[in-house]
């Protein structure tokens, strides 16, 4: 159980704002580029040795204020969620700006915390190692303002792996102004003939989910998402030819 609990702390962040069932609604958050959230994970365990994790996030109500988030009685939550245990994740950061047609539940309140309903996920009991592959079900899309700065992940076999959110869980010196210098970062245990690379976007990047998304996380727990650069952003900008005067 322990590792398992290790590896949900680890994976999260993309998971959030995931279709969560037929009374899920869909909207629109912005303004979310390093806005602080935390998650509170329900494990069940319905079809051994699969777990099954309901998942909940403050993205949209709240920013995790810290007496809340250290108050949290997670006995109590495993009471009210009628869970085999319960376990937090979080503070994290978002790096994104907006997160577009998103699935969340109406709002609860987990021992005094306010949060979402947002996924329910199935997964092994084993931990997986970072810059392991992992698979889940999401609809929405990522968005990422013009002249923002862009971080992804590139494998020897040249997949890409967009950063999505950060937390100084593992590292309490992170911060979103310092993240295009993690690559160097001893912690992150970055694999052979991976690279991590920093851009400056030239216009908005929206990365879409419509279905199966593939993620990951590094060894400093952030979380990825895997894209390939949209056919709109490669496109070579058309320059306008200047006459010459007479």
């Amino acid at each position: 159980m322990r590792k398992f609990i290790a590896f949900l702390v680890a994976a999260t962040a993309v998971i959030a704002l995931v279709p969560a069932g037929a009374s899920a609604k869909t909207g629109t958050l912005t303004g979310l580029y390093n806005q602080r959230y935390c998650e509170i994970f329900a494990v069940s365990q319905p079809n051994p040795p699969m777990f099954s994790v309901d998942i909940y996030n403050t993205v949209g109500l709240n920013d995790c204020p810290v007496d809340e988030w250290r108050a949290v009685d997670y006995a109590e939550v495993k009471s009210q969620t009628g869970s085999l245990v319960a376990v937090p994740n979080g503070p994290r950061r978002w790096l994104l700006d907006t997160i577009a047609n998103g699935e969340a539940g109406d709002p609860l309140t987990l021992s005094g915390l306010d949060v979402r309903h947002v996924a329910v996920l199935e997964v092994p009991s084993l931990s997986p190692a970072p810059y392991t592959e992992m698979y889940i079900a999401r609809t929405t899309t990522w968005v990422f303002n013009k002249g923002r700065k862009f971080h992804f992940l590139i494998s020897p076999q040249g997949r890409r792996y967009a950063l999505q959110a950060y937390t100084t869980n593992v590292d309490k010196t992170l911060r979103a102004r310092n993240i295009g210098r993690i690559g160097s970062n001893p912690k992150m245990e970055l694999p052979d003939g991976w690279t991590y690379k920093t851009v400056k976007l030239r216009k908005q990047l929206r990365l879409k989910s419509p279905g199966m998304t593939t993620i990951l996380r590094d060894g400093l727990g952030g979380t990825y998402q895997r894209f390939t650069w949209p056919k709109y952003y490669t496109k070579k900008i058309k320059q306008h030819r200047r006459h010459p005067r007479p």
